[in-house]
């Protein structure tokens, strides 16, 4: 039996093939020089994080996706707005943040964000990452939400790029799928035009709040065919 993993590069989404062996998926993780998306698995402890990821952070909202595409993104917006960030805070920051939100890792009454930097520091202990850097890795973490005050570069670009990605169509489809174990419809649509007011503001470099406007025009275009495409009587 085969799968689809899907990968977002700087331009493209990419369907790549996966056999369903674990063992195999895990194999080729942990020989490859990159993610499919192009980020660089140049050194033992990230090819670790990265295999972490990926076969444990299978969430459909917070996984591993998710994560990548926050790297991807942070890294542009550091580019963009000419921050110097360092490559290995933030790799280790974006596929580790939401760690502590997924089950089973989740810890009942800990925030999540809390609950990552407390599975993050013996892990990237043990995994040869340069600790001297893990305060870092931590603040990174501390404010990756939306509605928290980033410190330091690294922390600003996750904050920003971790926000972008729960609008447009995609923050849409995350909203809609990361619905936990009792879905609620009204709910999901209720959060994703919550979000589409609530988030921009909040964004805080210029490339980010620049490229919210046409992700939030996309999520009030998805609202609005939502109610006209819901008969009168049935709509949330």
């Amino acid at each position: 039996m085969k799968t689809t993993i899907l990968a977002i590069t700087a331009g493209a989404l990419l369907l790549i093939p996966a056999t369903a062996s674990a063992r195999q998926d895990g194999a080729a993780v942990t020989s490859a020089a990159a993610t499919p998306a192009g980020i660089p698995l140049d050194s033992p402890w990230r090819r670790a994080v990265y295999q972490q990821a990926h076969d444990s952070f299978l969430h459909p909202g917070w996984g591993w996706r998710h994560s990548e595409r926050n790297y991807v993104l942070g890294m542009a917006l550091a580019r963009t707005e000419g921050l110097t960030v360092d490559p290995d805070v933030l790799f280790a920051a974006a596929f580790l943040h939401d760690w502590g939100g997924i089950a089973p890792f989740a810890s009942p009454g800990v925030d999540h964000a809390v609950r990552s930097v407390e599975l993050a520091e013996p892990f990237l202990t043990e995994a040869g990452f340069p600790m001297e850097k893990f305060p870092a890795v931590r603040a990174a973490i501390l404010g990756h939400m939306y509605d928290r005050e980033p410190d330091g570069p690294e922390a600003v670009v996750l904050h920003d790029a971790d926000a972008l990605d729960f609008l447009g169509g995609l923050g849409a489809a995350r909203l809609l799928a990361a619905t936990g174990d009792r879905p609620d419809y009204d709910q999901a649509l209720g959060r994703i035009e919550r979000f589409a007011i609530d988030i921009p503001p909040r964004l805080k470099t210029p490339a980010a709040r620049e490229m919210a406007v046409p992700r939030v025009a996309r999520m009030t275009e998805f609202l609005a065919a939502v109610r006209r495409e819901t008969p009168e009587g049935t709509r949330p």
